[in-house]
């Protein structure tokens, strides 16, 4: 899901809406895509106005913030496996060792054009005889035009960072390694508790209907309003529990983290599962069968 993402904000153009609608018409669930809108970056090539530019230089920086954090682990993560390989596989110490630098010149290098742009920015704001369509003093390009020029490098530095992870991700797959990025799984189990969570909402209306049924019944067969307050009791603790594995579904890149003491990590046996993995496996299971329990109390 992550390389998706990176992939789309690198495209030059903006073909979001076409990815909106092909996630639309293979999940059925228009919440699914709105929702995954909030992950998608805002990339695009058609800066209308300076407040767009600078929209543009915020996500770099908070793409530099996030790598700079992802690097540092996946350097923890890896420096094990470098120092042993420094004596016993040479090769695979020299082609993890030029990844990384690669990895890390590309954050080096956005933050330095990010900060250029920043540059532009500023002197468009401090001048009213300028827009972003003046020519720069000197150069042929206009304010605009030199953005775009920095901000085409910088996609290609993000392409090459992504490019030596995948390249990091083979040669250790070769091994029966896998680097694990906790957020990129992340990524991918979303449409799974997204899935759960649409089919929970379904139930939304007959949980308004029951809770109407029991305030219209007030005056009722005693029996009858018992029935309706027993049933909705039901339903009120399946939702806590509900609540809950929401809850763990959302922080479960945290749960992980804490337990493997970083966003990334080497797992030396691709097949073998961790306890985060176990866990959400196991609440997921969980999710179906109070699902389950909700469809059997509106059936009876």
């Amino acid at each position: 899901m992550g390389l998706l993402f990176f992939h789309i904000s690198c495209s030059g153009t903006n073909p979001l809406i076409n990815f909106m609608n092909i996630i639309s018409s293979k999940t059925g669930s228009s919440s699914v895509a709105k929702k995954i809108g909030k992950l998608l970056p805002s990339g695009s090539k058609e800066f209308i106005d300076i407040y767009a530019m600078e929209s543009q230089v915020r996500n770099h920086r908070a793409w530099v913030q996030e790598k700079s954090k992802e690097i540092k682990s996946t350097k923890n993560a890896l420096r094990p496996l470098m120092n042993s390989s420094r004596q016993n596989d040479f090769q695979l110490y020299e082609f993890l060792d030029a990844n990384i630098s690669v990895m890390v010149a590309a954050h080096e290098n956005i933050l330095s054009n990010a900060k250029k742009e920043k540059k532009l920015i500023m002197r468009v704001q401090k001048s009213r005889k300028i827009n972003i369509d003046t020519k720069i003093s000197g150069k042929e390009n206009s304010y605009l035009e030199q953005f775009i020029i920095l901000d085409n490098a910088i996609d290609l530095r993000k392409t090459g960072y992504q490019e030596s992870i995948i390249k990091i991700r083979k040669a250790l797959t070769k091994r029966d390694m896998d680097l694990v990025f906790i957020q990129k799984q992340k990524n991918e189990w979303f449409f799974i508790t997204e899935n759960l969570s649409d089919k929970r909402k379904n139930f939304q209306p007959s949980i308004d209907r029951l809770t109407s049924s029991l305030v219209d019944a007030i005056s009722d067969d005693a029996n009858h309003v018992k029935k309706l307050s027993n049933q909705l009791n039901k339903v009120e603790i399946i939702n806590k529990n509900l609540d809950k594995l929401d809850k763990l579904f959302l922080n479960i890149d945290k749960v992980a983290e804490k337990e493997k003491g970083g966003r990334v990590y080497l797992k030396k046996s691709p097949e073998f599962k961790e306890k985060y993995e176990i866990r959400f496996e196991k609440s997921v299971n969980a999710y179906e069968e109070y699902l389950e329990d909700l469809s059997q109390l509106f059936i009876n």
